[in-house]
């Protein structure tokens, strides 16, 4: 199959392409910035999904396609938001059109838990309220939406709802890069509030693997992908420290945690049943191969 990927330089959308070209698939690989790690059979080209002339381009460039990832996203803070609205949305629905004329049959989106706002429902389902609380968030879930909305008679439309990613590949200092760089310095692990809130980290390799079965299969609509088993900010400090064999401490700051007694307790089981979606990676396995990766 021959398949476009977008954000091939971040995280979930290098792995997507390294697992496709691993599976045969032929890559076309969209991004703002070409990436010299990917293979070489991939065919990269950089683009910026917000340029007006975006679809006429890409038509142009990369020919006809049988499905498209959408992995492209602006991550800044709220300070950004207009910037954030551009790619997110916009860029989104340059790209849809851009399927359309491509000829795809299949148009998959990266979407966020963080659409939902605070979890006030559990188990987290697709049915799930939705409650954005910051830019990003609306950015997302307004894409989201009109890609939803964008399905035709030979076009599905899917979008994934990833929770946290973590595992090889990891470059954003959230506090499961932080714990597993200060494990390794045997540095103190610093935890606010009682370390209780509850997080579904997911290995980015599972998702690349829910995302290629996704595509493979005939689903369409909203699908939750994580692990399945949150771990709380206690718990992942603990298994960072017996993981990795470290001699780091356990630090309670006493400061405050907003996000305290947050669980995000996510059901995959959609996932499973449409297409086969189970993960395969442990916390202990993506704790051990960033490690790894960080060590060099």
């Amino acid at each position: 199959m021959r398949i476009l990927v977008t954000g091939t330089s971040g995280h979930i959308g290098g792995a997507v392409v390294n697992l496709l070209c691993q599976e045969g698939h032929e890559v076309v690989g969209i991004s703002r910035t070409e990436n010299p790690a990917l293979p070489e059979a991939v065919q990269q080209y950089s683009l910026d999904i917000t340029n007006p002339a975006f679809v006429e381009k890409t038509v142009q460039d990369v020919g006809a396609c049988e499905a498209i990832v959408h992995a492209a996203a602006s991550i800044k803070d709220d300070s950004h938001s207009e910037e954030m609205m551009q790619v997110n949305y916009a860029g989104s629905l340059n790209l849809l059109r851009a399927a359309k004329k491509l000829q795809a049959r299949c148009f998959l989106y990266l979407s966020s838990l963080s659409i939902l706002g605070t979890p006030c429902k559990h188990p987290i389902t697709e049915a799930h309220p939705l409650t954005p609380r910051t830019g990003y968030a609306l950015s997302k879930l307004v894409a989201e939406h009109e890609i939803l909305e964008g399905v035709t008679d030979s076009l599905r439309t899917i979008s994934l709802r990833i929770s946290s990613p973590v595992g090889p590949g990891l470059r954003h200092r959230c506090i499961f890069r932080l714990f597993v760089e200060r494990a390794l310095e045997n540095a103190p692990l610093q935890i606010h509030g009682t370390g209780a809130r509850r997080q579904d980290y997911v290995d980015v390799r599972d998702i690349a693997q829910g995302i290629l079965q996704a595509v493979c299969s005939d689903c369409r609509g909203i699908y939750n992908l994580g692990s399945g088993v949150p771990a709380s900010n206690l718990e992942l400090a603990q298994r960072c420290i017996q993981t990795l064999r470290s001699s780091s401490e356990i630090v309670m700051t006493g400061e405050n945690d907003p996000d305290d007694q947050v669980c995000w307790d996510l059901s995959i089981a959609k996932a499973a049943r449409d297409f086969g979606y189970r993960p395969r990676f442990t916390l202990e396995q993506s704790i051990a191969d960033l490690a790894a990766e960080i060590q060099g």
